[in-house]
């Protein structure tokens, strides 16, 4: 084979595969995005159990109606600082969270595995086990 077509065809096989190298993958968010709570698709078999499929339906309008009924304590909204800590898929950071008592506690909507909290004006659910955040209800306590 002519030399000077070995090293055409090796400089090209080197771009195909280097720039396989660098492709992102499938499952990985753009370079400085966010996730806010979107779902993506995994590669797992269809048949595998996804924890998060199951989550529980929250009416927030049923909730803030009975948070107004059992006359939920009023609260000022979370400082900028601390509410983008406050997101879906994070866990609930240290120290912020109260949880709701008496009458009121027992009225919440009950879902295995999982609790409310108020944070500031917000309420949250969260899953007990690991406090990860499943939802936001953002100002509901105003």
């Amino acid at each position: 084979m002519n030399p000077f077509k070995l090293i055409i065809l090796s400089a090209f096989g080197a771009l195909l595969f280097n720039s396989a190298a660098f492709a992102q993958p499938d499952h990985a968010p753009a370079h400085g995005a966010r996730d806010k709570g979107q779902q993506h698709e995994s590669n797992r078999p269809e048949n595998s159990r996804d924890e998060r499929v199951d989550l529980p339906r929250i009416n927030e309008r049923e909730l803030r109606q009975l948070l107004r009924q059992y006359d939920a304590p009023r609260a000022e909204s979370l400082p900028p600082g601390i509410q983008r800590n406050l997101e879906r898929g994070k866990p609930l950071p240290l120290g912020i969270a109260k949880r709701f008592d008496g009458q009121l506690a027992s009225q919440l909507p009950q879902y295995p595995g999982y609790e409310w909290e108020r944070v500031g004006a917000d309420v949250v659910l969260i899953e007990a086990a690991t406090r990860i955040v499943v939802d936001v209800l953002v100002d509901v306590l105003r």
